[in-house]
């Protein structure tokens, strides 16, 4: 009995002086140093270079009920302070997403210019949602696509305001 109780007494020594509750400093810089060459920061989107259109009033006042295109802008918002969790969802919610965007266009901007480039938007947005399921992508990549996909949404702003800016002036186009 004696025996089982010194084994016990030492084993259990042995098991407190090796624990060790402080994680090494070189271990902690190791991961900080992982975690900021793999993740895309807000910092980073900013530094993005590319013409960013926003709507005017009227095209603002003409999107105003579709929600999927103000559901848009929140998550765009979101992207811009580098939260990517929409974009990186599974890829059917997107492309659902995308399909109640198009089929819910306000009548006064719904053009086929409009429907194409909510075609190439869909088309940015799948690319950039396969991107981000990829690991072996680098982050130069991944904010190339980011990019494109901000382009895309861009031009789309873009189109509607030239939409309604040609309604307004009521141009009359030749026969």
């Amino acid at each position: 009995m004696r025996i089982i109780s010194l084994n016990y007494l030492i084993f259990s020594a042995l098991i407190i002086m090796s624990c060790n509750s402080k994680p090494s400093q070189s271990e902690v810089k190791k991961v900080e140093t992982i975690l900021r060459t793999d993740h895309i920061s807000s910092n980073d989107i900013e530094n993005l270079n590319f013409t960013d259109y926003i709507l005017s009033n009227d095209a603002k006042n003409a999107v105003l009920d579709w929600s999927k295109y103000q559901e848009m802008n929140i998550q765009m918002g979101f992207l811009k302070t580098g939260d990517l969790s929409f974009f990186s969802g599974d890829k059917s919610i997107l492309k659902r997403f995308m399909s109640e965007l198009k089929s819910g266009i306000p009548e006064a901007i719904n053009t086929e210019v409009i429907q194409s480039r909510l075609t190439a938007l869909e088309t940015k947005l799948l690319k950039f949602n396969s991107v981000l399921h990829l690991e072996n992508i680098p982050k130069t990549e991944q904010l190339k696509v980011i990019k494109e996909f901000l382009v895309a949404t861009a031009n789309l702003n873009l189109q509607i305001n030239k939409k309604l800016e040609l309604d307004a002036n009521n141009i009359l186009k030749p026969e």
